[in-house]
């Protein structure tokens, strides 16, 4: 079947964006200043998907791959850093598989775009049964992360991909992935901040503070800022702030300024000093708490 581009979207708020695909529960949060800018382009050939997306900031980015779909994400372009994913850097060989129901949390540094594409799981298993894959390359699926010669695949899934040529890339990516020098990294680092998102972000109006962060992990406070250098490229007190700080963003976006006003809002987050608070929100987001576009009041 031939593909199809179904949307190319261009957002200046990187909620939009998320919005844009509600099945995904994705959230972002944006970590670098200034304006958001980001553009997705999704092509469909009958029920394969295929998305690129470019963002203009360093974002964290999470979600969760919908039921009855397998995923493959790679790097298409790794901007200004070094991306991580599923606690694996991000490099020009490494695929990601994402399977139905998981979560998923992506570091994505400025300018990054990624390419991947979505399988229904049923399709996916029926190629399978027709064009078998060896052994070792079929138990690779099991894995969540793989490296792999991924320049044919790329080259598919920027094209026009359908889903024959885009399972024939794959196959040659994990036949040549289940050979002996095909080894994935450590991702201690980076599960040292996904924690950290996860704790602060299901922390409420008590958000845990580094030296909480430290013994709940079990870890020093040295080894938490190297995690946080070497995974976000930032320091674990500015993207434990941002985090909040885009907490705050969603519920100003979300809510009438008549049942919410900035000061609660700021304050539910962990936030004591207004004035602190405004110029934290303006240095991230490129403008003050009360010019964010305030959803209508409903009557």
């Amino acid at each position: 079947m031939r593909a199809t581009t179904i949307r190319e979207d261009v957002f200046d708020d990187f909620h939009l964006h998320g919005a844009s695909s509600p099945e995904w529960e994705q959230r972002y949060t944006q970590l670098s200043p200034g304006r958001m800018r980001s553009a997705l382009v999704e092509t469909r050939a009958g029920r394969l998907q295929v998305f690129r997306k470019w963002m203009s900031e360093r974002v964290a980015q999470q979600g969760c791959l919908p039921a009855g779909r397998i995923c493959f994400a790679l790097l298409q372009d790794a901007g200004a850093g070094r991306p991580w994913m599923q606690g694996r850097e991000l490099g020009e060989e490494l695929l990601v598989v994402l399977r139905a129901g998981q979560d998923f949390m992506l570091q994505r540094p400025r300018g990054m775009a990624l390419l991947a594409c979505s399988f229904d799981a049923e399709d996916f298993r029926r190629l399978l049964d027709a064009r078998p894959w060896s052994d070792p390359a079929r138990a690779l699926l099991a894995r969540p992360a793989l490296l792999a010669p991924l320049t044919p695949l790329r080259g598919v899934l920027l094209g026009r991909p359908s889903a024959a040529t885009v399972f024939a890339a794959l196959t040659g990516a994990f036949e040549a992935a289940a050979g002996p020098a095909r080894r994935v990294g450590s991702a201690s680092a980076a599960y040292l901040v996904a924690e950290c998102h996860r704790l602060v972000a299901s922390g409420g109006d008590e958000p845990p503070d580094i030296e909480a962060l430290c013994q709940r992990l079990r870890t020093s406070r040295r080894s938490l800022q190297n995690g946080f250098r070497q995974v976000a490229d930032t320091t674990a007190v500015h993207y434990l702030r941002s985090l909040r700080l885009n907490a705050v963003r969603q519920r100003l976006l979300a809510t009438p300024a008549k049942e919410l006003s900035v000061s609660q809002a700021a304050g539910d987050a962990g936030f004591e000093h207004l004035g602190h608070f405004g110029s934290r929100y303006r240095e991230l987001f490129g403008e003050l708490p009360s010019k964010t576009f305030r959803k209508a009041f409903a009557p």
